[in-house]
């Protein structure tokens, strides 16, 4: 460990305000909210099955990463070494445990999966890229070491080519049951796992909140799956393409409103972390695809009165 840290330490030898700003940003494009403005486009407006594809990929991994987080329970290279200064704008986001790196295995679910499906060289190179310049991001600015990247592209690249591999058994709609039972199961399993840990001692009670984050998620995408799929078959299509930019606009209001406004009430507090995770997945998988659905044909609806 000491290793990685002196690593860590050398690396900000070079850190100035220009690579600073660079890899900020570049560490912004792991962040769970442009997976998820990613999947909501796809979604809504392009591609329902890769956006479940997306989807598995990136709550699968997120919630074996925060189930390895509270199992090893490894603290920040900062805390473990306070000599050791990580950039302060990363500081914020660095929450929870160390080991596995969140935004190594939320930018690697997104760009990993299209660095697999994309058959242009060039844009397979790019993706790669990508996802292995979020992963350094996070050693440049001191909040991981090289264990908690390198753990993390592992864990989420297998995720990647398993779920690509069996894709078309995922979205075939002969095992719709089986998969939304088994997501919800994990989902539940990692909050109980995760409180046992804390409520024995052995982890912080502090540090389990993404745990119940990524819970929620993971039974909102398990219930939306199911219900979308069975009941509310959304179109992604349009006759317009204003009425896609106004569809993904709106969604896109709902979702932020939900996971930022709700945490407002009582920050840190689990039971309300599940449930805002819980209703801005579900609002982005189910129940914003069926008011604009109902909306659409009532449109039809009134369109077909007046002709007639």
């Amino acid at each position: 460990m000491q290793t990685a840290i002196d690593f860590l330490k050398d690396l900000a030898k070079i850190r100035n305000p220009f690579f600073d700003t660079l890899f900020q940003l570049i560490t912004s494009f792991g962040e769970e909210v442009i997976i998820l403005g990613v999947i909501c486009f796809f979604y809504w407006c392009y591609n329902k099955d890769t956006a479940y594809k997306i989807g598995f990929i990136f709550f699968i991994s997120g919630m074996l990463v925060q189930g390895l987080k509270i199992t090893f329970k490894i603290e920040r290279p900062f805390i473990i070494d306070p000599s050791h200064h990580p950039v302060e704008s990363a500081i914020e986001g660095a929450t929870g445990y160390s080991f596995p790196s969140g935004h190594t295995q939320s930018g690697t679910s997104l760009y990993g999966y299209f660095a697999v499906t994309a058959k242009n060289k060039i844009l397979k190179f790019l993706f790669v890229l990508a996802f292995l310049l979020v992963g350094f991001s996070r050693l440049y600015l001191g909040v991981h070491t090289y264990f908690d990247v390198l753990a993390s592209l592992a864990l989420t690249l297998a995720v990647v080519f398993l779920i690509t591999c069996f894709s078309d058994k995922l979205i075939s709609g002969k095992y719709d049951v089986i998969i939304s039972s088994v997501l919800a199961g994990v989902s539940v399993v990692l909050c109980i796992y995760s409180f046992i840990l804390a409520n024995v001692g052995y982890a912080d009670m502090a540090q389990i909140n993404d745990c119940f984050k990524s819970g929620g998620a993971g039974m909102a995408f398990a219930l939306g799956f199911f219900v979308e799929r069975k009941y509310i078959k959304f179109n992604v299509s349009a006759e317009k393409s204003y009425v896609q930019i106004i569809k993904f606009i709106f969604g896109v209001a709902g979702a932020l409103i939900f996971k930022s406004g709700l945490k407002l009430i009582a920050p840190g507090n689990l039971i309300l972390d599940f449930i805002r995770y819980f209703i801005t997945v579900i609002w982005v998988i189910a129940v914003y695809p069926l008011i604009f659905t109902k909306v659409l044909s009532r449109k039809k609806e009134s369109s077909s009165s007046v002709n007639d």
